[in-house]
């Protein structure tokens, strides 16, 4: 019986919209720019971009706010297509996972010291939270603050915040592991049940928890001690492998994510690309269950993950280009 066949074959026509390793060496080949930004506002993002780019006094923040609006509406877009009640609960689950990275990146705005407004605006709306909202929140004065804020809202992630506060551990980290703990676990129970959808954002949630538990290794380097960070509900890592790489050398943890995360030991390796290949791990499962299973939830969850992968690339190329770094150390960084 048919579940997303028409949004899934809405997406398919979509899918020219993303433009591939192709598209992105062709940006990188402009030589200034004012040609980049051209060359990015004829392709198929540019009716989301502002017109006159060149003109405007920050036209790289303009494209960053501007991408985010566009996947935010292409979230918003694939709910209300969605056929059936059930799809449309897991998808909003799905979705339901970008408010803990929005309140991470409030969170590092807010004890940076980022002015309100600008901490506000690099924060891409979310089902739950949208401009108004982040705006509202960003104004916390603390992260203590920011935790009562999200609390008054009744989100969950504000009592998992305000319990993760103060730490014995230097910096956000146990913060940060606190939100996305309950970010998962929320998902985890939306998408309890029968059906391969269920099955296919159980499994995508299991990632992100491994993804979570990596990111966590890397940032402890080795200093152990971080037993208390380990997030349950994964399947590459358990309680005792992560206790075991989170003091090992250098060269031990490593091979342990090697291991875990095969495909993407290289960029594991290194700290600036270690987001990227964490990345592409999530995106992995998603393409082969929408090529094994095209009438799945797998498909509208592989084809936004695809566009929010490529809005950071471009993000990555345009600043790289603006900064002076060379044109392939940047292609590097951006497909790591």
């Amino acid at each position: 019986m048919a579940r997303l066949d028409h949004l899934n074959a809405r997406i398919g026509a979509r899918r020219a919209r993303l433009l591939g390793a192709a598209g992105m060496r062709e940006l990188l080949g402009r030589v200034t720019l004012e040609s980049r930004l051209e060359a990015l506002s004829r392709s198929a993002w540019g009716p989301d971009l502002p017109a006159g780019l060149a003109r405007l006094d920050e036209p790289l923040a303009a494209v960053e706010a501007a991408l985010r609006r566009a996947l935010a509406r292409d979230a918003a877009w694939l709910v209300r297509q969605a056929e059936g009640a059930r799809g449309r609960a897991l998808l909003a689950a799905y979705l339901a996972l970008g408010e803990g990275d929005a309140v991470k990146a409030l969170l590092r705005g807010i004890a940076a010291g980022v002015p309100p407004a600008a901490a506000a605006a690099l924060v891409p709306p979310t089902a739950a939270l949208g401009p108004g909202d982040l705006s509202a929140l960003a104004e916390s004065g603390s992260p203590e603050a920011l935790a009562d804020a999200l609390a008054s809202r009744g989100s969950p992630l504000g009592e998992a915040l305000r319990a993760a506060l103060p730490s014995d551990v230097a910096g956000l980290l146990p913060a940060e592991v606190a939100i996305d703990r309950a970010a998962a676990a929320r998902a985890a129970r939306a998408c309890a049940g029968l059906g391969e959808d269920a099955r296919i954002l159980a499994s995508h949630v299991a990632d992100r928890v491994d993804a979570r538990n990596a990111a966590t290794l890397l940032a402890l380097g080795g200093a152990g001690g971080g037993e208390a960070l380990f997030v349950a509900g994964g399947r590459r890592l358990d309680g005792a492998e992560f206790a075991r790489l989170a003091s090992a050398s250098e060269a031990d943890l490593r091979e342990g994510l090697a291991a875990a995360f095969p495909g993407a030991a290289a960029g594991l390796a290194r700290p600036w690309s270690a987001d990227r290949a964490l990345e592409r791990a999530l995106l992995a499962p998603l393409r082969r269950g929408a090529r094994a299973s095209p009438l799945s939830i797998a498909v509208p969850l592989a084809w936004l993950a695809e566009r929010t992968a490529e809005a950071r690339r471009i993000a990555l190329v345009l600043r790289g280009a603006a900064l002076g770094l060379p044109g392939e150390e940047i292609l590097d960084l951006a497909e790591a």
